[in-house]
């Protein structure tokens, strides 16, 4: 769709003459719009700034203190709390001893193997 250039002329000529003009700016208009923006600008609105941080560190903590209510499947039955205390008592202090429940499995396996007839 092409436009003669005639047609485009008087378009530019009917938009000059029939162009509004602006009103003339107020003196103070610059000043009017700071104090919008200072009243717009609350406390609340400067400390908003925070909420995601506390937001990620209320589930960080939520998060941790969930991971310490579970326990251990090793250390669920009595039998095995008792004897995992024992050989770290016994790991703190430096006293070891010749038989330790959790690592000779397989050494009473063999023993057995050994005296059966």
């Amino acid at each position: 769709m092409t436009q003669c250039p005639d047609d485009e002329k008087q378009w530019q000529e009917f938009l000059r003459q029939h162009r509004s003009t602006p009103p003339p700016a107020k003196a103070d208009l610059e000043e009017q719009l700071m104090n919008a923006v200072e009243k717009s600008q609350s406390p609340v609105s400067r400390q908003l700034w925070a909420v995601p941080p506390v937001i990620a560190a209320s589930l960080l903590m939520a998060w941790s203190g969930y991971r310490t209510l579970i326990p251990f499947p090793e250390l669920s039955n009595s039998a095995s709390l008792e004897a995992f205390l024992e050989n770290n008592w016994e790991g703190v202090v430096g006293e070891t001893s010749t038989y330790s429940q959790s690592n000779n499995t397989q050494t009473d396996w063999m023993v057995y193997a050994k005296t059966a007839p």
